[in-house]
């Protein structure tokens, strides 16, 4: 089989498979309760008012160490809007695939979310760090019934995936829909590669030209958004196009999604 370059969330991710296994699974866990104490929880009438535990991951090198410097600015309002009802635990990431590793522990020690303070790139990696060897992570203390959620604070070079929700690529707004508890659930699509091994994203997966634009694009950031100008013009020098066999297994998707 030839190999194909593959790109997740907007490509910045930079990320090479094999295409061997494409398919998609629909998140059926619970959806996590809302995240601070005062919320929904105790009007429904709930006696629980114990204190939220929410893991930022932030990737203090992203759209050039913009990302770093913003998160700074940001930490006093963050508190100031869930210091009083939440428990916040700064993660930063120190290289490639450590959000992975951050956001595994942080499931299996039980946190309530996984809070992404980055782009896409970031993203990417903590989405795949909810699953390993092609399961869902999950808490070690068996008695929990909380699912842990995904959270997103847009401050990398892309965000095409807040983009996607229709959210403006404003932090402050963002803390402010994690104070608010507002929740969507959302389906995961999934890549196998020849080795077995897959890998999970939650906004788009590109193939040939436009993944190769994500690559090189990835080379660039230190230009911030005239990366993707200069990943795409490389990307076109040279290109050939290939044909692909695509393969959709429609009545298995209808028929879970139905179920």
């Amino acid at each position: 089989m030839s190999m194909n370059q593959i790109a997740f969330g907007t490509g910045i991710a930079g990320v090479r498979v094999s295409m061997a296994k494409p398919w998609a699974v629909r998140a059926e866990l619970p959806k996590a309760p809302d995240l601070c104490a005062d919320r929904s929880i105790l009007r429904s009438g709930s006696s629980s008012s114990r204190r939220r535990d929410l893991v930022f991951v932030v990737n203090p090198s992203g759209a050039n160490g913009r990302t770093g410097k913003e998160w700074k600015k940001l930490l006093p309002y963050l508190r100031f809007r869930l210091g009083a009802d939440c428990n916040i635990s700064e993660s930063l990431t120190s290289g490639p695939s450590h959000a992975i590793d951050i956001t595994r522990e942080a499931i299996r020690e039980g946190a309530d979310a996984v809070i992404v303070v980055g782009g896409d790139g970031t993203l990417h990696e903590v989405v795949n760090g909810f699953f390993w060897a092609g399961k869902p992570v999950t808490n070690h203390d068996r008695e929990v019934t909380h699912s842990t959620a995904l959270g997103l604070i847009p401050l990398g070079t892309g965000s095409d995936f807040a983009r996607t929700f229709g959210w403006k690529n404003d932090p402050h707004e963002a803390i402010d829909r994690i104070a608010k508890g507002q929740r969507s659930r959302i389906d995961v699509g999934v890549i196998s590669g020849e080795d077995g091994e897959p890998h999970y994203f939650v906004n788009v997966a590109d193939i040939h030209l436009s993944a190769k634009a994500g690559y090189y694009a990835s080379r660039y950031k230190r230009f911030g958004n005239l990366c993707y100008v200069i990943g795409a013009l490389k990307a076109f020098v040279g290109h050939r196009n290939q044909d692909l066999k695509i393969k959709v297994n429609i009545c298995n998707a209808l028929c879970t999604s139905s179920q």
